[in-house]
């Protein structure tokens, strides 16, 4: 983590605890060049999903279309929209 204040990359965490709304960390700072404190928070970065086609295409994650493929796949066989609920959650 670098300071605000003065730039250096040598800090040091001083305490660390989860933020108002728990989805993310908030930690205290000290920097050992100038001795300034500085508050940083950690969130989650969620990326969205995306499928890499044979031409070379990106399309974006389509869970209906996997489950219509899956569907598909075990018309004739006895499997349940449970089960295949399940498949797709893993």
């Amino acid at each position: 983590m670098i300071c605000p204040y003065c730039g250096s990359s040598k800090t040091k965490v001083i305490d660390k605890r989860s933020a108002e709304d728990g989805n993310a960390n908030r930690r205290r700072r000290m920097c050992l060049k100038c001795g300034r404190r500085f508050t940083t928070y950690e969130r989650v970065e969620c990326n969205k999903i995306t499928v890499i086609k044979k031409d070379g295409r990106n399309e974006p994650f389509d869970e209906n279309k996997l489950r219509k493929g899956i569907e598909h796949a075990f018309e004739k066989r006895p499997i349940t929209k449970k089960e295949i609920d399940n498949i797709i959650e893993t």
